[in-house]
Parts: C-alpha cells; structure tokens; sequence
C-alpha cells in the first residue's frame, strides 16, 4: 500500500509550516482528512466572530437633519428633524469588509502560502482563489435557482452594481491573463501586483458611485428612506400595519441586529397603532404576548445581509443557537390565540341575564336566565350551582348543582332553582347562583355576570305602586382600554304585576365622539322579563390608544311598555378617561420588545455572555437540546471555546475583535494550508488540484447553505447571488494582487523578478473566464425570456433544472480540464 501510494505521488511529503506529514497509509489519509474537515469547521465558528465585528463596524451610524413634512389646515410646514443613518455605505461594506469576511479564509491563506515560501508563488493559494470562484458562481448559483420553489421567480434588485461586479469580475480575469501571458510573461512586475491591488479600491469607488446612481442629477432619492410626512399617520389602515411598523422601527436604535429601547421617545403615535391593531386583531394578547408579537414582526421585517444567513448556518450547525427562537414563539402563542378567538369575543360571552333576580310573595321556585349573546352552531356545556347567603339552604331554597348545555342555535337557557314551601323569607334574604365552564373547555368565557343574586324584594313599603325603571347609579366612570362600559338598570315595584315589558334607551354625544370613541346606539332596547330585577346595558368603548382629556357621553332611558314608568334616574353619564399607565404601559411594551428581540440575536455584549453561550448547548436553551444537538456541541466545543477568548464586538466598536478575530483565522488557515497539501501528497493530489476541489469546496460550503436560505426566505436574488460576482472580484484583488505587492516589492528590492508560472494558473483561468461567460449569459437570459419566468431564481420548474444541470456541468468540466491540464494531459 505504501510503496503504491509514494508510486502515485512520485515524491515525499514535505512538513507544512505547522503540521508535519507522516507515514503514507489509508488510516492517516483519513485521519488528515478529518483533520482539514474539523479545520474548514474551526474556521467557519471564528469567522462567525469575525463577521460579527465587521458588523459592527459597518453598522455605526451617525446624526443627520432631514426636511420632515408638517401638514395643517393652512399650510405645509417643514421642520428639521434628526435621525441617525449608518456610516457605511451598504454596497461598500459588502464589497470590503464583509467581502473581506467571507473569503478570509482563501485570502488568508494565498498571503501566508507566498510569504511562507519565501516569497515565491505556490499553487495552493492562487488554485483556492480561482477554484472558489469557479464552486461560488456554477455551484452555489445552481443551487439557489432550484431552491426557489416554483413557480415563484426572484430577481436581483441592485442590478446596476450586480452589472459592475460582473464586469469587473470578467476584468479581474482578463487582467490576470494579460499580465502574465501578454505583458511581462511569467513575471508579475511591481507596477502590475500594485494595479491589481489597486482595483479593489476602483472597485469599490465605481460600484458605490452606480449604487447612489450618480448620473441622477436630483438627489432627493438618497433620502426616502426617511422622508416622513405626518399625514400618513392619519391613516388607520390594516393593510398599512407595515408602514407604521417601520415608523416604529426608525424610533429603535438598531445596532447588530440587537434592538435598544432609546431613553426619549419623541412620537408614540406609531406604536399606539400598532398596539392598537394588534389588540383589535389578537385581543386576548396579554402585554408581555403583545411584545413577543412585536419583536418577531419587527425581526421578520428587518432588511438581513448576506452575512446573518451565513452565521444562521454555522450556528445550526454546531448547536449554537436557541431552538425557541422568537418566530417560533410568536407562532406558537398565535396559534393559541387563534384557538381561543374561536370562542365569542366581548359581548359575546356565556353568562346570566340580570345581576339580580327578585323572588315573589308566593313562589315556589325562581327561573333564571342564561344567554349568550350570539348563538353558534356549537353545544356548549357549562356547570351550575347554588350558595349560601343570608338565605341558607333546606331552610329557605333547595340546594342545586348541574351540568346543562347550550344546543346549536340555542340562545337563552333557563334554569330553575326551587324555594321550600312555607319559608319564612324577610327582605334582604339573598342566596346566589354560580356559573362556570367546564375544566375542559378552553374555548369559551364566562362574561362578568357569572355571579346571579336572588333576592326576596319587597316594595309594599315605599311609596312606588306602578313598577319603575330607572339607573342604579347616574356616573360611571370606565378607561379606554376596557373596551365597553355596563350601566346596571333596575326595575323597583310590583313585580307580580310585571311579567315581560320593554326599556328603550339611546346614547347621547357630550365631549367624546359617537362611533370613534364609542360605539352609537339610537334605538336600543333592554328586556325585563318575569322576576329580573337588575339587568345592563352594555356599550362598546373604542381604544384609540392616545393620550387625551377625559370624555363624556350619556345614555338615556327614553321609554318603557307596559305601563312601566322611567324613574328620575333616567340619564347616566358615562366618563372615558385616560389610562394613567398608557405612556407606561407602552414603554414597557418597548423594553419587553427589547428584551425578546435581544433572545434571538447573535451577538454577546460582554465577554462572560460571549463564555457562557459558547459553553452551553444551543446558547443555554438546554431544555429544547437533542441528542444531536449534543453531539455537534461536543464536536464544535473546542472552537467555540476558542472564538470565545476573542474579545466582544461592543470593545472599541468592534475594531479590537476584528484584528483578534483575523489573527486566529490566519492560524487555522495555516494548518489547513498544510492538512490540504500533505493530504494531497498522500493521496497523490498535486497541489493545484487540492486547491480547486479540497480546499475550495471547504472553505465555500459555510456561504453554499447560505446562499440558500436567502434564495428561499429573501424577496430578491441580491443576497442569494448578487454578492458572488463582487466577492470573486475581490478575491482577485485582495487574495492575490495583496500578496504579490508584498512578493513584488521584497524581489524588486532585492533586483530580482517575481516568478509566477503562468502554465496551470493562466490554463485555469482562461477556462474559468469561458464557464464564467456561459453563466452570465445564461442569468441574463433566465431574466429576460419569459421561457425561463423572466427572473435569475426559480421559475418554471423544467427550465430551472435545466439551468441548474447546465450550471453544475460547467463547473465539473472546469475541474475536470484544470485537472487533465495540472498533469499534463492537456498541452499548452
């Protein structure tokens, strides 16, 4: 096995710069093979810190003045208002740092290969480059047009920079080839190493330049983002919820993703709507539910760059993330709440008739009355039962406890509880009635009149001789947020001579305003029937959720059947007033927000945050671990550990992480530099071809599984592919013309040229330009023929696969002709 294995390599494996080969055998080719995978993985857990930091770095933010639109009776005004906007550039951040982010690892890695080797070129660092372009822009763009369920098309947004990255992608590679086969053949002069690394630059400058669309001579565009015009607040629309959403948002201090409750909050009319609408669509939300809701609308609404699915990735992947996530959450709270809403909102609740319930000289027994005030097609069962009160049991009525149900369609229920023959009753005798569901039943509510008094009244000694009708009491005082008011009506007199009479009454305008505060009624009728004493009138109270002055209205009793008479108390006035806790009540709504928006970020505040979600399992959602969960903790502990010695990303606004971050990368990138090519070695792999397969395929599966996800859960195709063309470019750029400036300038000291064989790499590049080529057509193509669904991602099933197989037989017959060239099958 071994002398057939040192055959095949037709050399002996030197030791790397920290790890040293050993003895050829199929037991160490697998043992290095696992090593490089646990390395790629090592890798993507400290990138995670690194991309961590580089947002944010990217993420600060700075305050500006902005024209904000006032609009009265009179005039259009225009005040100054200040909003804070971020620093970075979206498009320059993407195109440096966080470029710089996702292909650390290859850049690393051609800048230690070169300077380890003495400053001469190697194969493995510019082979990684080439190679991961090739993987990045076949591969990872073939899986993304599939992963877009059909026949749903997605389309990149920014075309106009996706156009400049492609170009100069194409350039990168033509450049390169000029170079070293046009210019100066074999060689990399000083002059041509510093063009290449300045076009980074010229890349960055050209692309932001087409992102604020320079050519525009009007520049008002650059702030729509926040042009807020007060008029829009006017608008209490459903199908607006969003626009007040992001208003809310703008009032929230955005940083990392980790949302901060600002301490002064200058307009609250936003989130009044939003509670509002979330109350009137989910009312049985208690506040903290109400928060939970709001942070995960806020977080489904937050723009995420590419980075954040890549970090999704990882920290799936080595169980570094909470399994109850916020969305998970909300949905589960919604479908509890969405139970419960199968059952009668207010006013619409199962409960008796009358508060109080008179018992006549005479009577043997008392009906009473249970409704629900809208009938349903479901049986509902409920319990009943009788107590004591100044009226005892055996002694003056006849203990009872039943289960009974209301039928479909069935609206009122009559129960009747005996009286012993021959008591002696007295007036002010009382016993009551007790009304519950069943311990079961989760769907239903018992309303507020659960509890009936019956009562033995006795009206012959006042001087009432026709029953009367008039309001318990002429004030009642109820807030906002309650959601409607009950004024008690009684009926005083002779109630044997009552049976069944009618009481209608109306409400009246005073400061608060029919059907905005309260709900109007111009012809409402109250039924007394039989030996209900003491019955309500319910009226619907409106929650605008805004600070204001106490409100009145008045309802009136207007006039009775049945030669029942309305007393002097006819007339109650109801006051609306404030909630005293509605300011507080929001700001806590606010910081509960901020607290359940905070449960599902990524990032640390301090060090000993950072230590202790590194050392638990799913970030310290122990109780929701799997097995599997545990075993992929156990496997990652030792990075993850690792990355957490690296400083938090809230030290010096992110830069002293940064530096810690990249310093530990280039160690890993090291080892795997070594792992790749005394791997390669053992199993007779030249270098060049580790490189385009091994090492390119490793270092580019964490943004693979990236792409995506943001391919199916993103609106565009930006994040999903439109960063690829860029980062190739970049890699050029950054990941070779940065190492051979600092090997130009060391031989160019030395009088000396900068060898670089132009034999395997200008062969690689050349095909990579062609499949390159095919690509870019191909994506045109898939946006503009209406064959393909006119967008880059999805769309017609069949002639998405066949993109895809295109897609990926180009990126094999590129490994395929790189390899044959690498050993010389193929001649140039």
């Amino acid at each position: 096995m071994n002398e057939r294995m040192i055959n095949l390599t037709r050399e002996e494996c030197k030791d790397g710069i920290i790890i040293s080969a050993i003895s050829i055998s199929l037991f160490n080719d697998i043992l290095y093979f696992l090593a490089l995978l646990y390395c790629f993985l090592g890798t993507a857990i400290v990138a995670d810190v690194f991309m961590c930091s580089i947002e944010r770095i990217t993420s600060s933010t700075r305050k500006v003045k902005l024209k904000r639109s006032v609009r009265n009776n009179l005039m259009n005004e225009t005040v100054d208002e200040g909003v804070k906007v971020r620093i970075w550039n979206p498009t320059v951040a993407n195109l440096s740092l966080m470029a710089l982010g996702s292909s650390a690892p290859e850049i690393l890695l051609s800048i230690i290969e070169i300077t380890a080797n003495h400053f001469r070129i190697g194969e493995l660092g510019p082979g990684t480059i080439i190679g991961s372009a090739a993987f990045n822009l076949l591969c990872i763009t073939a899986i993304c047009v599939i992963a877009v369920s059909s026949p749903t098309v997605k389309r990149i947004q920014e075309k106009f920079v996706f156009a400049t990255t492609t170009l100069f992608s194409c350039l990168a590679y033509i450049w390169l080839l000029i170079i070293l086969i046009v210019i100066s053949p074999n060689i990399v002069e000083l002059w041509e190493a510093l063009v290449t690394f300045g076009l980074f630059f010229v890349l960055i400058i050209v692309a932001y330049l087409m992102d604020i669309k320079i050519w525009r001579n009007d520049k008002t565009h650059l702030n729509e983002e926040y042009q807020i015009d007060s008029a829009d607040d006017e608008k209490c629309k459903d199908d607006n919820i969003d626009t007040y959403l992001r208003k809310f948002a703008t009032e929230m201090e955005f940083e990392n993703n980790m949302i901060k409750t600002m301490n002064e909050v200058k307009n609250h009319k936003a989130l009044r709507y939003i509670l509002r609408w979330i109350s009137r669509v989910y009312p049985y939300l208690s506040p903290d539910e109400q928060s939970k809701l709001l942070a995960s609308k806020l977080r489904h609404m937050q723009t995420h760059r590419r980075f954040w699915y890549r970090l999704q990735v990882i920290r799936k992947l080595t169980a570094s993330i909470r399994k109850m996530d916020l969305k998970w959450n909300s949905k589960k709270m919604l479908e509890e709440v969405d139970r419960v809403k199968e059952a009668p909102e207010i006013g619409e609740t199962i409960e008796f008739s009358a508060r109080v319930y008179s018992i006549a000289k005479g009577s043997n027994k008392v009906m009473l009355r249970i409704i629900r005030h809208k009938p349903t097609d479901k049986t509902i069962p409920f319990h009943y039962s009788t107590k004591n009160g100044v009226a005892k049991k055996d002694l003056h009525f006849l203990s009872k406890s039943e289960t009974v149900q209301f039928k479909p369609g069935e609206k009122i229920k009559e129960i009747y509880i005996d009286l012993v023959e021959g008591a002696m009753w007295q007036f002010g005798d009382v016993f009551y009635v007790r009304l519950k569901l069943l311990e079961n039943d989760q769907k239903n509510i018992i309303g507020e009149i659960n509890v009936a008094r019956v009562q033995f009244i006795d009206d012959s000694s006042t001087l009432i001789t026709k029953p009367m009708v008039q309001f318990v009491k002429n004030n009642y005082v109820v807030k906002e947020n309650q959601k409607y008011v009950r004024a008690f009506v009684t009926c005083s007199g002779y109630h044997n001579e009552c049976k069944t009479f009618n009481v209608y009454y109306k409400t009246e305008a005073v400061t608060a305003k029919c059907d905005k505060d309260y709900k109007g009624i111009t012809n409402g009728v109250l039924t007394f029937m039989n030996n209900e004493y003491e019955k309500y009138i319910d009226v619907r109270i409106f929650d605008d959720m805004n600070e204001e002055k106490d409100e009145t209205f008045n309802i009136h009793l207007i006039a009775s059947t049945e030669d029942v008479t309305i007393g002097p108390n006819k007339c109650a006035v109801i006051t609306i007033i404030c909630d005293d806790n509605v300011l507080k009540n929001m700001m806590n709504i606010r910081k509960l927000t901020s607290y359940y928006f905070k449960q599902a970020t990524y990032e640390s505040n301090t060090w000993l945050e950072h230590l202790i979600q590194a050392t638990s399992v799913n970030a310290g959602d122990i109780e929701n671990a799997t097995l599997i969960d545990c075993m992929l903790h156990i496997l990652s502990f030792p990075w993850k550990v690792i990355a957490a010695l690296i400083p938090p990303t809230t030290l010096l606004g992110g830069w002293l992480s940064f530096f810690c971050a990249l310093i530990v990368i280039g160690f890993i990138t090291a080892i795997i530099g070594d792992l790749a090519s005394i791997l390669g070695c053992m199993i007779g792999l030249k270098d060049a071809v580790t490189a385009i397969t091994l090492v390119a395929l490793g270092t580019s599966l964490p943004d693979t599984f990236a792409s995506k996800i943001a391919a199916q859960n993103d609106a565009t195709a930006d994040n999903a592919i439109g960063n690829i063309t860029g980062s190739n470019a970049v890699n050029v750029f950054l990941g070779l013309g940065l190492p051979w400036t600092i090997a130009a300038i060391y031989w160019s000291i030395k009088n000396e040229s900068f060898i670089v064989n132009a034999g395997n790499l200008g062969f690689s590049v050349t095909i990579f330009m062609a499949t390159s080529i095919i690509c870019i057509l191909l994506l045109v193509a898939r946006r503009i023929l209406a064959f393909f669904g006119k967008g880059e991602l999805g769309g017609p099933i069949g002639p998405k696969i066949l993109s895809a197989l295109i897609l990926i037989i180009l990126w094999l017959s590129y490994v395929l002709l790189s390899a044959l060239q690498i050993y010389n099958y193929i001649s140039i």
